[in-house]
């Protein structure tokens, strides 16, 4: 496969992100989005850089809206970006299943960037991919929509720059911007190469596993700082009932029977100092643009529905396995008791 041409399903943040970044290697970029977005992607996209405050430029790139322009085109990958909760939703499933139809029977390998318990399997049965040809990724950078997000832009940020761009990023230094699973071993090593053809950023290859357990981890940290009220990292990790059921609940998750041994080890390793050591270098790499502000606005609001429906699912497989799931379950309740 040459690893060239790329169809990135949906426009948003991971989707320009991405793309942006994946042009830069040499692949060959199109769209495949909402009719009502035809007109905003008809001109060129500006990405604010938070890593050097300039604006980048996004172009050339091919723009579609319907799967029925997929006919006879050939696509080495399909990046799928919706969230977990809108690929499963009424919408997301037809558009899964067209784009199956239209795809499946090229050499194609999709990528599904959304995330959750049971979401590779819908995305598998409502394709028609065979698992020979499913990725699993996600994005490292943090990216958000300019004009959907109200970001603090603390110094040294270019407002002006930044106000007149249609998406804002910020890469991390370990240059690390995609993690995929690591099988199937061919198209994950293939999609890697993509990425390595380019100077600036690099994807790297997780035990399908290991992505899986650190994929579903993350939403009890998320919900733990909506309820410690969106102050930072520092406070809630000094809120420490809060804190420490946090850390519980992840606990929980990554000791689920479908995580196998990985999991287990990762529950036994992971202590709070650890996991507090993990969020803190987050929150330091993600300066300027703001770890906390990010999340208040992505894991707060925009993929809130996705993040909810991930950590309920991880409590009722815990629960049929036995488990008592108490701290996850308590941080439902209190996040339920909140929005009322």
């Amino acid at each position: 496969m040459s690893g060239n041409k790329v169809l990135i399903v949906g426009a948003g943040a991971l989707g320009l992100t991405c793309g942006y970044h994946l042009q830069l290697a040499g692949a060959d970029i199109t769209f495949l989005v909402r009719p009502h977005r035809l007109e905003s992607l008809s001109r060129p996209q500006r990405l604010y850089c938070y890593n050097d405050h300039t604006a980048k430029v996004f172009k050339d790139y091919r723009v579609i809206a319907a799967t029925e322009e997929l006919q006879g085109q050939r696509y080495d990958f399909v990046m799928l970006t919706l969230d977990g909760a809108t690929c499963r939703s009424d919408q997301g499933t037809a558009t899964i299943t067209a784009l199956g139809n239209a795809v499946r029977d090229y050499d194609t390998t999709m990528i599904i960037c959304g995330v959750g318990v049971g979401l590779y399997e819908h995305v598998r049965n409502t394709s028609g991919f065979s698992a020979s040809r499913l990725l699993e990724g996600t994005m490292k950078m943090l990216a958000y929509q300019v004009d959907g997000a109200k970001m603090p832009l603390p110094s040294p940020t270019d407002i002006e720059l930044h106000n007149a761009s249609d998406i804002a990023y910020i890469s991390f230094p370990d240059g690390v911007a995609f993690y995929v699973s690591s099988a199937p071993k061919q198209q994950s090593t293939a999609f890697a190469g993509i990425w390595g053809k380019s100077d600036l950023i690099r994807c790297k290859r997780m035990p399908t596993k290991l992505f899986r357990v650190f994929s579903n981890t993350f939403f009890p940290f998320t919900v733990a700082c909506e309820l410690d009220g969106w102050r930072g990292t520092d406070a809630l990790i000094k809120n420490e009932e809060l804190w420490q059921l946090c850390c519980n609940a992840q606990r929980e998750v990554m000791r689920l029977k479908h995580n196998g041994l990985t999991g287990k080890a990762f529950a036994l390793l992971m202590s709070n100092s650890k996991l507090e050591k993990s969020m803190r270098d987050l929150e330091r790499d993600a300066s300027p643009m703001g770890f906390t502000a990010f999340n208040k606005f992505h894991h707060g609001g925009k993929v809130l529905e996705q993040n909810i429906q991930i950590m309920e699912n991880c409590a009722n497989i815990g629960e049929q396995d036995g488990r008592k799931m108490t701290a996850l379950n308590t941080l439902l309740s209190r996040w339920h008791e909140s929005r009322h």
